[in-house]
């Protein structure tokens, strides 16, 4: 006569039958996998973004697994769309506004984090002696291509819009503003084709050449007649650095007065103290508050607050070196502030 099992050790039985089941997939016994130390044939980098992971405790294992096949999307993962050094006006009902830069960053960050939703951890291994945890995650590539294929053909269609309103444009402003877009969606572009080759997707130039567009932009941007007018300390000597570093970049900048007219101002206040430094230095600081202002209607689009600090055995050259420092940083600060400005129009 056949006895029936306990209902308990039933479930026991059941459970070590799953559990053995899943140990063809995530098992962490047996010899070294391949997929450790190269590529494995179940896992083919043909077919998968693969990263492999390794820690003390299995959790540890899969994130860092995880980290690993983030890691080609870096360009567009990493994308910050904060501006911390820069104060742009601009409400909507008692709301921030997003810039035009903001809203395409994200909106490319947001396309990579869609297609690592398809990660998962597809191995794991502990190595028996040192106890250490292994752990496989596999990114299918043609899934992830979609979603970085459909915001390749969004950009596109944004780039030629705003490359005809260049060509059209009369007016300095108008070709600055379409000039800035087609930068800040070049620039994101150029992060979505990387990520597109690494998929299996190839090269992908796009309707418009990216060489191309930089050269245009930059020729009406340097349209523009910008003033620099700074006071203070130092005042000369940053005055000079920034309208050099501004014609550098392709802007058409010179010093002048708040009351000058021009397309764009740019108003700056310096101050420079000595501070503490190590025995036998000598330490300068050197701060601005810069406001840059719409020539055309006198309103203030963006304030900056630069800071520099440099060392030197005479105090009058760190003075010197300071005030060089700070120049150099409120003219890259006052260049993307300018593109930020009509890219935000």
């Amino acid at each position: 006569m056949t006895k029936k099992l306990p209902s308990r050790m039933l479930v026991v039985l059941l459970a070590a039958a799953f559990s053995a089941c899943a140990f063809g997939r995530h098992g962490t016994g047996g010899p070294r996998p391949a997929w450790i130390d190269g590529e494995s044939a179940r896992w083919p980098r043909s077919q998968y973004v693969l990263g492999v992971g390794s820690a003390d405790s299995q959790n540890s294992a899969d994130a860092h697994a995880r980290g690993a096949v983030a890691q080609v999307f870096s360009a567009t993962v990493s994308v910050d769309s904060s501006v911390s050094e820069t104060e742009t006006n601009g409400s909507k009902s008692g709301s921030a506004v997003h810039s035009f830069s903001q809203n395409v960053a994200e909106s490319v960050r947001t396309v990579a984090k869609k297609a690592l939703e398809g990660v998962d951890i597809v191995a794991r291994w502990k190595d028996p002696t040192t106890f250490q945890h292994y752990a496989l995650a596999a990114l299918p590539k043609d899934q992830a291509l979609l979603a970085v294929t459909e915001k390749l053909h969004d950009l596109d269609q944004e780039t030629q819009t705003y490359q005809s309103q260049l060509d059209q444009a009369t007016d300095r402003f108008a070709r600055a503003k379409a000039a800035a877009k087609l930068l800040t969606l070049v620039k994101s572009r150029g992060d979505l084709e990387n990520d597109n080759r690494i998929l299996g997707g190839g090269d992908d130039p796009g309707p418009v050449d990216a060489g191309t567009v930089r050269a245009a932009a930059a020729k009406a941007l340097a349209a523009l007649d910008v003033v620099v007018a700074v006071t203070g300390d130092g005042a000369q000597d940053v005055a000079t650095g920034v309208i050099t570093g501004l014609n550098a970049v392709g802007l058409s900048a010179k010093s002048g007065l708040p009351t000058d007219t021009s397309d764009l101002m740019a108003q700056a206040q310096v101050t420079v103290q000595p501070v503490e430094a190590s025995p036998g230095w000598r330490r300068s600081r050197a701060d601005a508050t810069v406001s840059l202002q719409d020539g055309r209607t006198g309103a203030t689009f963006a304030r900056l607050a630069p800071t520099a600090r440099e060392d030197a055995l005479d105090p009058a050259e760190a003075r010197r070196r300071a005030l060089a420092s700070l120049a150099k940083q409120t003219a890259q600060a006052v260049q993307k502030a300018i593109e930020s400005f009509f890219a935000d129009q």
